[in-house]
């Protein structure tokens, strides 16, 4: 506005080349698409559920490759850098599958629980799931979650971490055993989900939000978002 201000100012009206600048400028950040860089149903879901229209593309990584430091076993790790160090792994992967002509804000996330000083991914077998399961009854899950935006017009990134905690009741042997025949556990870090109503009896406090909890927090989400110059349509 304050640049309109000095144009009229100066020729007693706006030049018409100006304003189509203006409205060129307008349009193309109005076009800019949001893609969620993810497979994961929850990520999915809870970026529908805040009235977010957006493109899914995967990026085919090695997680369990990455590593924060040659000399830490990937378990001890700081799981915030790890998680950053993921999310960024993935924007690389996928911004190759973005045409250039496309401008794009990209969103890529991974997660980790942090427990008892140790990282907890995803459980390799129903055992696992079980020595997961029964663990938190006495320790809270900590959730990691990264969160980074690329520009793909400019190559900016930003980037943050979200920590939350789920605490639970005992679990129940025959419920840690539906849950394991459905196999969701297997696609979740730590092996659990908390929108599944098996576990919604055992579900205890809650220290943050059930969408970062859920893989994508997004009050991180929607601040990194705002720092990028995305604006959400009306």
């Amino acid at each position: 506005d304050y640049v309109l201000f000095l144009f009229s100012k100066k020729f007693n009206s706006v030049p018409s080349f100006f304003l189509t600048f203006l409205q060129l400028t307008t349009e193309r950040e109005t076009a800019m698409t949001l893609v969620l860089g993810s497979q994961s149903q929850w990520r999915r879901s809870v970026l529908a559920e805040f009235g977010y229209t957006f493109e899914t593309k995967v990026g085919d990584i090695d997680e369990y490759s990455v590593v924060v430091d040659d000399s830490t076993p990937r378990d001890e790790s700081d799981p915030k850098l790890l998680t950053v160090k993921i999310a960024n792994a993935k924007a690389d992967e996928i911004l190759n599958q973005i045409p250039s002509d496309q401008p794009s804000f990209l969103i890529t996330s991974d997660q980790v629980v942090a427990y008892k000083g140790k990282i907890r991914e995803k459980p390799a077998d129903a055992e696992a799931a079980r020595e997961y399961l029964r663990g938190y009854e006495h320790t809270p899950a900590t959730t990691v979650t990264a969160v980074v935006i690329t520009n793909t017009a400019t190559g900016e990134r930003f980037e943050g971490v979200d920590v939350a905690k789920q605490h639970f009741k005992k679990i129940p042997e025959e419920v840690m055993t539906a849950v394991i025949e459905e196999g969701d556990v297997f696609k979740c870090c730590g092996g659990f989900m908390i929108d599944n109503p098996l576990f919604h009896p055992y579900l205890g406090e809650r220290e943050g939000d059930a969408d970062s909890i859920m893989g994508l927090p997004m009050k991180l989400l929607e601040r990194l978002l705002a720092e990028a110059g995305y604006k959400k349509p009306e």
